[in-house]
């Protein structure tokens, strides 16, 4: 039975990422082994990777979504020219996403810095002595 709680540290310092423990008392958490960040930095870096990703996912599924549309159109010019500019959008998204991609290097390299893989300063937190 959990009594007082005086604080909780994230992964406990055990280096399995799970609980906290603080004397008899153990908090889990529900995320042994499944949570690779270790701090803001790492969280907000892998967020932008995965939203690079699903943006280029999706533009793949538009262009292929625009050339079976395009090819189903069976001469009706109406549908040929929405696939083809679904599939001139999806040509946009994927110039936007690799310029975005290309742009977040460049400052990496112009300003030395680590976007997509930042290192934030840490503190540690000592309780009770």
């Amino acid at each position: 039975m959990i009594n007082t709680i005086l604080a909780v540290v994230p992964g406990g310092g055990d280096g399995d990422g799970g609980g906290s423990t603080i004397g008899n008392a153990t908090i889990t958490t529900g995320l042994e082994g499944r949570v690779s960040f270790d701090n803001i930095g790492t969280l907000l870096g892998n967020i932008i990777i995965a939203a690079m990703v699903i943006s280029g996912l999706m533009v793949f599924f538009y262009l292929i979504m625009g050339g079976i549309q395009y090819i189903s159109s069976g001469g009706d010019k109406a549908q040929a020219e929405a696939a083809r500019d679904k599939i001139t959008y999806a040509l946009i998204g994927l110039v936007i996403v690799i310029g975005s991609f290309a742009i977040i290097k460049l400052i990496e390299q112009f300003f030395g810095l680590s976007i997509l893989n930042p290192k934030l300063p840490q503190r540690e937190i000592k309780i009770g002595v």
